[in-house]
């Protein structure tokens, strides 16, 4: 039998796996680093750093009962140093990392346990002078030292817990620095300069603060050898946009008469007024623009930034459609889209949970997007492609209660 719990502290081990994937990190190449989403960086190397909590069963799955001698000299009821008994061994199944009956959680006992470990069992063992004993009393005898390991055990998996808790935010660190670096290393200018201001004498009823916004960093594929900017919105412009959205639909939801009767082109050119109303690109002439019945874009030369479509609900195949028709528009990496459902069903809330589900069964769904303030009124999503995983498109789909 070997001691657990004695290669030194588990604080110790778990902050060395995080310096293990911070070097696997910076080992990437540049052009991957750049060209990854940070989302799929830190759930690749989070994994690695990962340690899965330990659980030992109480039934043991093997053992077994042999005679030995034991040294019975401090026992005063024996004759001599030695006498004959009994050694009992059990094995019990456990799941979780075998490295952590390895290290001393920040919590422990003051007690010595040993055991073998193997892939998945454990074994412990006790010995107890004379040959009489029952498998009542061997069971009796196992069952503190049993008991004290799974207590260790549970203080273990109290840190293994808290040590993955906390890997998102720290690898997330870690990746940003890494990209920050190299793009500043690079000294790359970011996106190739979108201008999208507001307007001066914009809507004051849009809840928003007027600023400048320039464009963001745009990542090819890993299959691409080297990084290059594209056009695209950032977060912030992104959310400026969806926001005058949110208020125009919320506006005609409050005055149902606005919408009564209303095609999906006529609903799409509100919104274009209200967004050409609040920004302004390239010094005159509109930003948002139309193409087709129920788009809505943002075009840099031959490339769209931003797109939004217009669609009263009509089922699960339809809104399937329309984000087959928003990815057709956007074939660049990390571009930003919106889908505007207007639903005139009395069961609103059941409509928005099968668009909500007919998103996550989309073949480009990758995973779900920031949490929204409101589920009812909007719900973020991130979309990929089969063919080129690291390519992301971060929709916003926003529900709008109307009269048809």
């Amino acid at each position: 039998m070997s001691r657990l719990w004695q290669d030194g502290e588990l604080s110790d081990f778990l902050a060395g796996l995080i310096r293990e994937v911070a070097e696997k990190i910076e080992r990437l190449s540049e052009d991957e680093v750049l060209s990854r989403p940070t989302d799929d960086l830190v759930a690749e190397y989070a994994a690695m750093a990962t340690v899965e909590p330990l659980a030992i069963a109480s039934d043991p799955v093997d053992g077994d009962v042999a005679e030995t001698t034991i040294d019975v000299s401090g026992d005063f009821r024996w004759n001599g140093n030695r006498a004959r008994g009994m050694k009992v061994v059990a094995s019990y199944e456990f799941t979780g990392d075998p490295r952590l009956f390895r290290y001393k959680p920040s919590t422990f006992q003051l007690v010595h346990h040993e055991g073998d470990v193997s892939y998945r069992t454990i074994a412990i063992q006790f010995t107890r002078p004379g040959l009489d004993l029952t498998p009542e009393q061997a069971r009796a005898a196992l069952a503190p030292e049993l008991q004290r390991i799974q207590v260790m055990a549970g203080y273990a998996g109290n840190d293994a817990r808290q040590h993955n808790a906390r890997l998102d935010e720290q690898l997330r660190a870690i990746v940003e620095s890494r990209k920050s670096r190299v793009l500043k290393r690079r000294d790359l200018a970011g996106g190739l300069g979108f201008p999208l201001v507001r307007r001066a004498d914009a809507p004051k009823r849009v809840p928003m603060e007027r600023k400048s916004i320039g464009t963001a960093r745009t990542r090819p594929s890993k299959h691409i050898a080297a990084y290059q900017d594209e056009p695209a919105l950032t977060l912030e412009q992104y959310e400026d946009a969806i926001s005058v959205v949110r208020s125009t639909v919320l506006a005609m939801e409050r005055t149902p008469s606005v919408a009564s009767g209303k095609s999906e082109e006529d609903l799409r050119d509100q919104i274009l007024v209200q967004l050409n109303g609040t920004f302004t690109g390239n010094a005159t002439g509109e930003t948002f623009v139309q193409r087709g019945k129920t788009d809505i874009l943002i075009r840099v030369e031959d490339r769209h930034v931003f797109v939004g479509e217009c669609k009263w609900w009509t089922g699960p195949v339809a809104c399937a459609a329309a984000v087959d028709q928003l990815l057709g528009y956007l074939p660049w990496r990390d571009e930003k889209a919106a889908l505007i459902l207007f639903i005139d069903r009395k069961d609103a809330s059941a409509v928005i949970e099968k668009a909500d589900q007919a998103i996550r069964d989309h073949a480009a769904y990758k995973r779900q997007g920031r949490a929204s303030d409101d589920s009812f009124a909007r719900r973020n999503f991130v979309l990929g492609h089969p063919d080129d995983p690291d390519r992301e498109i971060h929709l916003a789909v926003l529900f709008a209660v109307l009269p048809k």
